[in-house]
């Protein structure tokens, strides 16, 4: 068997169980319709269903179903429109042509004499809800459904691994081509259009909004409001940007600091950095716990925070202060796949259990532990952040002429995917890098 039909037999079981579990006979998924905005005609950039994709590699099929039933071939109805405004999406070749009942719908509502029947023990999954409730699903969403499926799809499959193996390697030629732009000294908008001509795309094709920024901006976690013009100096550069692969994703952060600021503190700071964040890589273990993991590279940025004095007492003191999530606030990774920020994380237990939040760390995305056939990014970071500090402006443990220095270039974070595949850990962005030619 191929890696996709083994795909597909897993997930042939895993919707079974869910099935029994829903107390339900099929499982219709719909794809998703293109939305408007208010008062508008203009399409906005579609998001297929997740649950979709993850049996097909189609990602631009709007209005089309998959309906799943036990001892069955999944049956693809796709939708194709009679309509001379637009170009239909292109079917990609591939594989899963063989596997699939195909029926072609020009209107949505020819789905109900194919199914009508069945729509009574369906359960139906997607966001518009509006469709199951017109073909008289009753099931929609149902909680213990999507629980379990969620919780299975932390583990991915080989062929799941593979996608974004690929989707890795597309990111990091990316990459290559933003950095060469930043070096060039261009401003955050052509550093942005460098990056998406390097994978051919546009930028509806990304799996998130690129973050590309310049010097203070860093400080910006979710930062995506480029510049167009270069700034005075060009100091620093934090890019966080990926790709996708038949509908899986990457998700890669490096930064880089600019040739004339190369002996300046902040580099020395990511070059200590750098150090701790590959240390904090080798304590990836099948079995760890990944709220120890996220704890300890809380530790490692306190120690970071003491050595370059920006704050006055020891590493252990900063840790146990709390300092460290002043200038460290977001999690330290996360679940990736059919999304970036993937499901499950917070899933035990086939899905039966939802684990609880650590209440010093409410960002975090993954409680979980390590485990085979996941696959998690790993991204610390150190920002200085106006807003988080000034909660801090009175205490004497900060110091704050080398916090005001280190400012000017806003933060800085490396994060990676990594596979647990085979027993190994497998860093899947580091290896598209080295893979560069």
């Amino acid at each position: 068997m191929t890696i996709y039909q083994l795909h597909l037999a897993q997930l042939q079981k895993n919707f079974e169980t869910a099935m029994a579990l829903a107390n339900v006979s099929g499982v219709l998924i719909f794809s998703g319709m293109q939305k408007y905005p208010f008062r508008d005609d203009n399409g906005q950039r579609f998001n297929i269903n997740p649950y979709f994709k993850y049996w097909l590699p189609l990602t631009s099929q709007v209005n089309s179903y998959l309906y799943i039933a036990p001892n069955q071939k999944p049956h693809l109805f796709l939708f194709q429109a009679n309509d001379y405004w637009h170009a239909q999406p292109v079917l990609p070749e591939g594989e899963w042509q063989q596997h699939f009942e195909l029926t072609i719908i020009s209107q949505p509502n020819d789905l109900k004499p194919l199914l009508n029947s069945k729509f009574s023990n369906t359960a139906f999954i997607g966001e518009e809800t509006d469709v199951a409730h017109h073909f008289g699903i009753e099931s929609v969403n149902p909680e213990n459904l999507l629980n379990y499926l969620d919780y299975q799809r932390a583990y991915k499959s080989d062929f799941e691994i593979d996608n974004m193996r690929i989707a890795n390697q597309l990111a990091a030629k990316a990459h290559r081509a933003a950095k060469q732009a930043f070096y060039n000294g261009e401003p955050e908008l052509s550093i942005h259009q460098r990056y998406l001509t390097a994978l051919n795309i546009r930028e509806t094709e990304l799996p998130y909004n690129n973050i590309i920024a310049l010097n203070e901006n860093g400080a910006v976690l979710h930062y995506d409001h480029y510049q167009t013009t270069s700034p005075t100096q060009h100091r620093s550069f934090l890019i966080d940007a990926g790709a996708s692969y038949q509908g899986y994703h990457s998700d890669i952060s490096r930064t880089y600091v600019a040739k004339d600021y190369q002996q300046h503190a902040f580099a020395s700071l990511y070059h200590a950095y750098q150090q701790q964040y590959s240390q904090l890589l080798e304590e990836i273990a099948i079995g760890k716990s990944y709220l120890e993991f996220h704890d300890s590279a809380h530790r490692r940025i306190s120690q970071l925070l003491s050595d370059f004095d920006i704050v006055r007492c020891s590493g252990e003191q900063a840790y146990e202060r709390g300092y460290s999530r002043v200038f460290f606030p977001c999690g330290v990774g996360h679940y990736i796949g059919l999304q970036v920020h993937d499901v499950g994380g917070y899933l035990a237990n086939n899905g039966e259990q939802l684990l609880n939040k650590d209440p010093r760390y409410p960002y975090l995305r993954l409680m979980r532990p390590m485990e085979e056939n996941t696959v998690f990014t790993v991204e610390p970071g150190i920002y200085f952040i106006d807003m988080l500090l000034a909660q801090h402006k009175d205490n004497a443990d900060f110091n704050w002429s080398n916090i005001e220095m280190f400012k000017q270039f806003g933060g800085f974070r490396m994060e990676d995917c990594i596979a647990l595949t085979q027993g190994k850990v497998e860093n899947l962005s580091q290896q598209a890098f080295d893979g560069l030619k």
